[in-house]
């Protein structure tokens, strides 16, 4: 990755100078006024300034990837209690002239207590259901309902029938 040469070559300052000002001049190019030790100087403020930087960045990028083993409290726990293990999902759903059929997925859902709601708050009870198919049929009186359905952990599923005209 990084090539590093075996041997150093050393050269006198005042020759190396000498020499750069022969280059320059035969190259007709105007020779500096800087010092040569001043520009190996900036150089080497330049080439130090992004090394630094570099193992500045590689600390910083250590630290964040190491962090969340640091901070890690191995006491959290999650507790599932009060958490219903299953979800009440609304298979399918039929809407007739006189009635409404539910088709519902579920382990724990509380069947004795689904119940519907009308616009005015009006409580309207299903007039049957049936744990094996999952189906629950309410009345419907052609206006909207909000449908509320339970589990057995307390966690209720809302879900909105808008009115339809015959």
């Amino acid at each position: 990755m990084f090539y590093k040469r075996s041997k150093k070559y050393n050269m006198p300052k005042q020759a190396a100078v000498d020499v750069l000002k022969n280059v320059l001049e035969a190259s007709n190019v105007e020779t500096p006024n800087i010092n040569f030790d001043l520009l190996l100087l900036k150089g080497l403020a330049q080439t130090n300034l992004v090394d630094f930087c570099k193992w500045i960045a590689i600390g910083f990028l250590f630290l964040a990837l190491v962090s969340p083993v640091a901070l890690m409290n191995s006491q959290l726990k999650v507790d599932r209690a009060g958490i219903a293990p299953d979800k009440i999902i609304i298979e399918d759903y039929s809407l007739y002239n006189d009635h409404f059929i539910l088709k519902l997925i579920g382990d724990d859902i509380d069947y004795e207590s689904i119940f519907a709601k009308t616009a005015d708050g009006k409580t309207i009870l299903p007039t049957g259901y049936d744990r094996d198919t999952g189906e629950v049929i309410f009345p419907y009186a052609h206006e909207g309902l909000t449908i509320y359905i339970s589990d057995k952990h307390g966690h209720t599923l809302n879900a909105k029938l808008s009115a339809y005209d015959k």
